[in-house]
């Protein structure tokens, strides 16, 4: 009994987290005739893929005790390089500025105090000039190897799918099966315990962010390809939905606890909201309100002391 109810303060998972998405899809089984047609449910898997992949990185630094409010800037600079650059440079590129983004979040954090949020809403503003300034007009022509992987149908299944099965499944693996898991709660939890127990807490939560931003990159590349064209705004909604679908699922702010299920229950409370708000013919400028309210709600909900048990 003890180690359930350790297990579960470690994932922060609350039958709330879990009954929310299941609520709102009976609600729109019921609302519309036309939600659970394959084609829409194809679609909602299309839209929150994206959201999902960027959601699981800032997890990771959210349960090492950061935040990365950087992660829609980066994927917009993803989107401006894609649709810029030589095809058979542009991903690697798009990485390679990812892994400088996430080191520059996590050496201001760590080495030199900055606090997150302050140190992560510096680089979002100078990497959202930077990838207005490399393509200030949305367009371009996403290369085609990408444009396949995001929109063909393997076995009659959309790609979308097998993009988020792909990353859940990578970072259960990370956060439940590896050293690195282990670390990230332990740091995230109490970083002086970690400290004394031989883990660099400063390093690893360096390497936090820049998976942060790898994940971000992905993500842009994913949506990039989803919409055939580059824009280096794409990205500017998902910072605040990152954090609130995360904080949706339990992954608490303040460090040491969280899941992926968690997560994946967070991103398809606010797909479905989205979704939903589409098929009733409810203003979508309304989204934005809404999950500004979910994200006080969340954050409004989580306790301290459930943190690192």
């Amino acid at each position: 009994m003890l180690d359930l109810k350790r297990r579960s303060r470690r994932t922060g998972l609350t039958p709330i987290a879990l009954a929310l998405p299941l609520a709102l899809f009976i609600l729109l089984c019921l609302s519309s005739s036309t939600f659970t047609s394959l084609e829409n449910l194809a679609n909602v898997n299309s839209q929150i893929a994206a959201l999902l992949i960027a959601s699981l990185g800032q997890a990771i630094v959210a349960i090492s005790g950061g935040i990365d409010l950087s992660v829609g800037a980066v994927m917009g600079l993803t989107s401006a390089i894609l649709v810029t650059v030589d095809p058979s440079l542009a991903v690697p590129l798009a990485y390679a500025m990812g892994i400088a983004v996430g080191l520059v979040n996590g050496l201001g954090v760590t080495f030199f105090n900055v606090h997150p949020l302050v140190m992560s809403l510096a680089s979002m503003t100078f990497v959202q000039g930077l990838a207005l300034l490399v393509n200030p007009v949305p367009g371009g022509v996403v290369p085609g190897y990408l444009r396949t992987l995001a929109v063909s149908e393997p076995l009659g299944l959309p790609a979308a799918l097998f993009w988020s099965v792909g990353v859940i499944l990578l970072a259960w693996y990370l956060l439940n099966r590896t050293r690195f898991g282990l670390r990230t709660y332990a740091v995230g939890a109490n970083p002086a315990s970690a400290q004394r127990n031989g883990v660099s807490a400063a390093r690893h939560k360096v390497a936090c962010y820049v998976l942060c931003s790898l994940a971000a990159v992905t993500a842009g590349i994913f949506l990039t390809a989803r919409v055939g064209a580059g824009d280096a705004t794409m990205g500017a909604a998902y910072s605040l939905d990152t954090v609130t679908a995360m904080a949706l699922g339990g992954v608490q702010l303040a460090g040491g606890a969280g899941s992926v299920l968690g997560v994946v229950a967070g991103v398809l409370t606010l797909g479905l909201i989205s979704n939903g708000m589409n098929l009733l013919g409810i203003s979508p400028f309304l989204r934005a309100a809404v999950t500004g309210v979910l994200l006080l709600a969340a954050i409004g909900l989580q306790r301290r002391e459930a943190i690192g048990a």
